[in-house]
């Protein structure tokens, strides 16, 4: 039987390749199989692969362009973008876009954050922080969601906590069932 088995192989599969419509897998590694899921895999991230999700942030109320510089706390309102130099202790606010040109050296604590320039200092972010291709972020970032685009650079930590709304809160022991004790007499 052992020595039939490869012509067994070699017959079936001819009969088989012949009626395009059976797909034959025969290899048991599974290495087709793995082609065919990389296959579904790889066409699952090309639908993945679409704009960038802050595109549709609204209209931006301030801007800080290139070649400026700027010293000093910031708090706004709406959406900001900064394409120039931002220096200080802190920036906060609601939407906050950092332009391939901009460079921020603060703390940040906004809504949403889209980042294409340099960042150094930590981010909160109470959405989502999204680092597009050309970003260079040193610190941590405090986000429930976080996007990263390739080619973006991110040096530094990162906190997920749970968004606001959806605190999950850890099951507790039931306090009705008994659990093993052990008695010394």
């Amino acid at each position: 039987m052992a020595r039939d088995r490869p012509t067994f192989w070699k017959r079936l599969r001819r009969r088989l390749t012949a009626n395009r419509d059976i797909q034959v897998i025969l290899d048991r590694r599974k290495g087709e199989r793995r082609q065919r899921v990389e296959a579904v895999e790889q066409d699952r991230r090309r639908d993945d692969r679409r704009r960038p999700e802050s595109s549709d942030l609204g209209e931006v109320n301030c801007f800080l362009g290139e070649g400026s510089h700027f010293k000093g706390d910031v708090s706004f309102h709406g959406a900001l973008r900064i394409d120039g130099q931002l220096e200080g202790a802190f920036v906060c606010g609601e939407v906050l876009i950092i332009g391939e040109r901009g460079q921020v050296d603060a703390e940040i604590d906004v809504e949403l954050i889209q980042v294409s320039g340099r960042v150094r200092g930590n981010i909160t972010a109470k959405r989502w922080a999204e680092l597009l291709d050309s970003s260079q972020v040193t610190g941590t970032i405090r986000t429930p969601r976080l996007t990263i685009w390739r080619g973006a650079v991110f040096n530094g930590k990162c906190e997920m906590p749970a968004p606001l709304g959806h605190e999950s809160r850890a099951p507790q022991p039931n306090e009705d069932a008994a659990s093993p004790q052990l008695s010394h007499e």
